[in-house]
């Protein structure tokens, strides 16, 4: 089940402008860690900690070579994997270079029931207001100019 609380923003532009709209924000996802999914795989199929790290190590190595060659790799009943690189849009034919072409992304594309998954899930609104978490310290030499009331001078309004 996925979570979600109520957020509000004050419209700045359009014709809804001035007015304040409320949506649904989906609250943090809880963490199963690698060592409780490590525990569970042992447990269930009796292969020993070790070959299952070696298992994930050597697959780890055999997809990072086949994406780096431009192969997918299938994954059984997971779904398959691979990497996705898209052009920028340029006015000539001449200036379409390898150059031109954003950073690749890994896509996971799903397979089976997990593909149909999000069909599944269902959702709970809890009725309380979405407190965002404080925006992390930016880069050094950088500085924060969002308004922040616990900041002397700071006088906006948190939502």
């Amino acid at each position: 089940m996925l979570k979600f609380k109520i957020g509000k923003k004050k419209m700045s532009i359009g014709k809804r402008k001035g007015q304040t709209l409320y949506y649904a924000v989906q609250e943090e996802h809880p963490h199963t860690s690698w060592e409780s999914v490590e525990k569970r795989i042992v447990s269930s199929t009796g292969i020993s900690r070790a070959d299952l790290r070696a298992v994930i190590i050597a697959l780890t190595d055999i997809i990072e070579e086949e994406v780096s060659e431009g192969r997918s790799v299938d994954l059984a009943d997971l779904g398959s994997i691979k990497a996705l690189g898209i052009g920028k849009m340029m006015d000539t034919f001449k200036e379409v270079t390898a150059s031109t072409i954003k950073r690749a992304k890994m896509i996971f594309y799903f397979r089976g029931r997990l593909r149909d998954l999000p069909k599944k899930i269902s959702y709970e609104v809890i009725k309380e207001e979405h407190v965002p978490h404080p925006k992390k310290a930016g880069k050094p030499g950088s500085e924060d100019t969002t308004p922040n009331p616990s900041k002397p001078g700071g006088g906006g309004v948190g939502i």
